[in-house]
């Protein structure tokens, strides 16, 4: 593996996965999350995440009597496939940036970023699993059932869960941390522009589980 992070065949993999990811991104905005988003309204978006943590049939259910028929439809769209390709857009990116800044670290720190550099990876997987579920729970209350079964709503906040501890606590912790390590070495004006990135990156993921998670509670 450290052979590999050091070749400059991984560097050319990474910019791919970035510009892949930035490419998937303005597909699934573009194209398949707009026109649903346009009926749902942008201002109510926030509650999917307060879906995503309802952990019970009873709080999955009072989140989507609150949507009516047209705009339950429009989320059924919107998560499948809307989110699911949009969560390969995230990943690949966060994926590439955190690749490139692993190559530019060394010892401990290379060895770390060689696993945790997979994470948002995982999170995109822990998202299609997410989106499945939340599916599946508005396709039911959809249907005029919200007899909402109990292992969809846990399944789904725990998958949920785990994203956003492999996309907003895990990768932006190395990521930040790892682009102030570096920057103490290189300064380079080409290496602190992808740290600076880095770092946007890494504090965009978070925006939005820490602004929006609590008001859930």
């Amino acid at each position: 593996m450290h052979q590999l992070i050091n070749s400059s065949a991984f560097s050319r993999i990474c910019l791919i996965a970035i510009l892949g990811g930035f490419a998937i991104f303005g597909f699934a905005i573009g194209v398949l999350m707009s026109p649903p988003t346009e009926i749902i309204g942008m201002d109510r978006l926030s509650e999917l995440t307060c879906l995503q943590m309802a952990g019970t049939p009873d709080r999955a259910v009072a989140v989507l009597l609150g949507f009516d028929e047209a705009q339950l439809a429009a989320l059924q769209q919107l998560l499948v496939p809307g989110d699911i390709i949009f969560a390969w857009g995230y990943g690949l990116v966060f994926f590439g940036v955190l690749g490139l800044l692993t190559t530019r670290l060394s010892g401990r720190w290379q060895r770390a970023g060689a696993v945790i550099m997979w994470a948002p990876l995982l999170a995109s997987l822990f998202d299609v699993f997410e989106d499945i579920g939340l599916h599946s729970m508005v396709t039911t209350v959809a249907g005029g059932d919200t007899a909402v079964l109990p292992a969809v709503a846990m399944l789904t906040t725990i998958c949920a869960s785990l994203k956003y501890l492999f996309l907003a606590v895990l990768a932006p912790a190395y990521g930040i941390a790892g682009a102030v390590k570096a920057l103490t070495t290189d300064h380079r004006l080409r290496s602190i522009g992808l740290y600076v990135f880095v770092v946007l990156v890494a504090f965009s993921m978070m925006q939005k589980p820490f602004s929006e998670i609590p008001a859930c509670f």
